[in-house]
């Protein structure tokens, strides 16, 4: 329980009865959502998206905002893409701006020259997201819309929809189903994406000092369940080794069934850039919910170096593409196109990788994975990987528990 956090949000509300609430348009608005309006209906297949109070708790306070506002790889790809295309496709146009967070995207658009901006935001952090539209002189440009994308109720469609919606291997969180669904019911016929396209890769991971970490914590994980078992036994005569099989699945699983999120040294690859295996490429202004979730690719892994050496780890990431008519559909003012990259090859970002670990190791180098929304908490995801003969489900949470290796003495391991 976090006595901190339900504090603090406790708070807001009375901070702003005492400050005074910005006068920017804040619309708290619910009600149904109207049927589609173009061609991908039947994608849908009714599917609900729910949303649970603790996922938006994640982005609730303004210190959950700070390693996004501080990721200057993320910063950067979406300032400049505003920028650069400001005469192109923002000036003059109406742009909605899905999970607005604090509201920077929404003001950038407004100083690209945009006509209006509605800003949805569902989380408490939307209790912030009018005084900083007001400190930057927007309060009769961007309209703060506070709920769920799926309750908004807009008085007109837009020209451009604009969202950072990419979680840990580029779908944790399942925001990409609201951008989706906005896309369908709001998007102006030849409006534009911001991102227009995604892509997910995965590659071989090499390290053998973090792979040993791992074994090490298990191992000594088990020593103090045999210590305790022993001394329990000797003092109240309680056979505990009867739950031992079930206590090393519980670390197995830990350590080998769930994502490994961090920042991962391109040392530690097993691969270079170009022999990445690309998992997925969506256009994001046309692909489906059905392109998303619920697919199966088959994958040749090929570590560099040593052929045939087995791979006991496989990493993943994601780049996306500001380049909303494609590099040679452009009419008109011309746009630039801009894109981020979360590799181990590039700049860190907030998002780091997504590590899994093989056990045991993969030694053909064909691998059959798909990936679907999480059964427990469907803002999480489940990968499956199916590899010599072993199926290995893995879960991707909100969980960053990081990638502590030393870089140098990877680089020097490295043959």
């Amino acid at each position: 329980f976090d006595f901190k956090r339900v504090a603090l949000q406790e708070l807001i509300p009375w901070q702003h009865a005492q400050a005074g609430v910005p006068a920017v348009r804040v619309v708290d608005r619910g009600g149904g959502v109207p049927q589609p309006r173009r061609g991908h209906a039947a994608a849908w297949h009714g599917a609900e998206i729910l949303v649970k109070d603790h996922y938006l708790d994640e982005y609730a306070l303004l210190y959950d905002h700070i390693g996004m506002l501080r990721d200057d790889e993320r910063m950067r790809a979406y300032h400049d893409a505003i920028k650069f295309n400001a005469k192109a496709h923002f000036e003059g146009k109406v742009v909605l701006d899905i999970g607005t967070g604090t509201g920077v995207l929404a003001i950038w658009a407004a100083q690209a020259g945009a006509k209006r901006v509605y800003a949805v935001e569902a989380s408490g952090i939307g209790d912030y997201t009018a005084q900083l539209v007001s400190a930057h002189g927007f309060e009769q440009v961007v309209t703060v819309l506070r709920g769920r994308m799926e309750d908004q109720q807009l008085p007109e469609q837009v020209d451009v929809i604009l969202s950072e919606w990419m979680g840990y291997f580029l779908f944790r969180e399942s925001m990409l189903l609201s951008v989706l669904r906005a896309r369908e019911l709001w998007l102006k016929e030849g409006g534009v994406m911001y991102p227009s396209h995604a892509r997910l890769l995965v590659a071989p991971l090499s390290s053998p000092e973090w792979v040993a970490k791992r074994e090490a914590e298990v191992a000594a994980a088990m020593d103090d369940w045999d210590d305790m078992a022993r001394e329990l036994e000797a003092r109240y005569s309680l056979r505990m080794t009867a739950l031992r099989p079930a206590m090393l699945e519980e670390h197995f699983t830990y350590a080998y069934r769930q994502a490994w999120q961090g920042q991962v040294p391109a040392s530690a690859m097993a691969a270079e850039p170009a022999q990445a295996a690309v998992l997925l490429e969506l256009d994001l202004r046309t692909c489906s919910e059905a392109d998303a979730f619920g697919w199966r690719r088959e994958l040749e892994l090929r570590p560099a170096g040593t052929p045939g050496a087995p791979i006991a780890a496989l990493c993943g990431w994601f780049d996306v593409r500001f380049c909303a008519r494609g590099e040679s559909e452009s009419e008109g003012e011309s746009e630039q196109c801009v894109e981020l990259d979360t590799s181990p090859y590039a700049a860190p970002t907030h998002w780091g990788q997504t590590v899994l670990l093989l056990s045991p190791p993969l030694i053909e180098p064909t691998a059959v994975l798909s990936l679907t929304q999480s059964a427990r908490d469907h803002h999480d995801l489940n990968l499956t990987i199916q590899y010599d003969g072993v199926t290995a489900s893995y879960a991707i949470t909100a969980d960053y528990r990081g990638f502590d290796v030393d870089s140098e003495s990877e680089a020097a391991a490295d043959p």
